[in-house]
């Protein structure tokens, strides 16, 4: 009898610690499928398909002005990465086509939302690719991450700017996002070989980070750690790559090309510490660094325009 009870308490306990260990292990996945969620698809192509008439009054321009002023070809090509359609615009300064520059929006951006930098080299007689990146404006491609994936749409356009014109020397320019974007790209298979330089305007340096950030101001009271390691796991069980994967600062160490790194010790999305870790690490011997101390996040080229503009001067010589 004293037997059969001990079986019948060890049944109950086993069938206890199963469902604790059910709920444990469903609740830990549920938590890192939403960190996932929430992690990798940060703006849609309807949040972003807009630019506000308050941007074009501030950078004082109108959307047409570059359209009737320079040759602007649509671009829609497939990605060799996972097929969805790049939209961006070809724009040409004349019919040299000795330059070009590839401008690599932020997060919430799109292609236009870089007409002002695009006019800027436009004026210098450098061609101009603007384009929508990943779940931006035009672009359906599902997922935002950080860059890891993002290059591919950079490289599939610096591939094709070189059929078009063999010899046309390229550079890039990315604000934010963009510049881990254009981090992530440039590293990759040795693609800066075929690069002239790198300008970065406020980069985005440590996808945890800013992950981390976003945790916290959730207030959940489950440790944020835990949670980034949860969300981690899902993401390369989905994606196949880890938030490691998207830390541009750790990136920037194979960069060897000329680099321009433009930030604002008053940037709070992505911190002063970035954009000189990112500088710091570059290991191109072609390196500066133009750093104010008063903008807000991307806001460089609006408050310090002719500064901007001089740092720019300077480095492209």
């Amino acid at each position: 009898m004293i037997m059969k009870k001990k079986k019948k308490i060890l049944i109950i306990i086993s069938v206890i610690f199963a469902i604790l260990v059910f709920l444990i292990v469903g609740g830990s996945y549920y938590i890192g499928l939403q960190v996932f969620e929430g992690s990798t698809q940060l703006v849609t192509p309807e949040d972003t398909s807009e630019v506000s008439d308050g941007f074009w009054k501030t950078y004082n321009m109108t959307p047409d002005e570059l359209k009737n002023n320079y040759q602007i070809t649509d671009i829609k090509i497939a990605s060799t990465f996972d097929g969805h359609t790049i939209p961006g615009e070809y724009i040409s300064a004349g019919i040299d086509h000795s330059q070009l520059v590839i401008l690599i929006h932020g997060l919430g951006g799109n292609r236009y939302t870089n007409y002002p930098l695009a006019k800027y080299f436009l004026e210098k007689g450098s061609d101009v690719i603007t384009f929508d990146q990943r779940s931006s404006n035009e672009n359906t491609a599902e997922r935002t991450t950080y860059g890891v994936w993002e290059k591919y749409d950079v490289i599939d356009l610096i591939n094709y700017a070189r059929e078009l014109y063999p010899d046309i020397r390229i550079g890039l320019w990315g604000t934010s996002f963009g510049g881990a974007t254009a981090i992530q790209a440039a590293v990759y298979n040795n693609t800066q070989d075929t690069l002239d330089f790198i300008i970065l305007d406020c980069p985005l340096g440590n996808a945890e980070y800013m992950i981390t950030q976003e945790l916290e101001k959730m207030n959940t009271g489950i440790p944020t750690d835990y949670m980034l390691w949860l969300g981690d796991i899902i993401t390369k069980q989905k994606l196949g790559f880890s938030f490691a994967d998207a830390n541009a600062i750790e990136k920037a160490k194979d960069i060897h090309i000329p680099t321009l790194v433009i930030n604002s010790e008053a940037d709070e999305l992505t911190p002063y510490f970035m954009g000189k870790d990112i500088y710091e690490n570059i290991s191109s011997d072609s390196k500066s660094i133009f750093t104010v101390t008063d903008s807000k996040h991307a806001c460089i080229w609006e408050d310090h325009t002719d500064e901007y503009k001089s740092r720019m001067d300077d480095f492209l010589k």
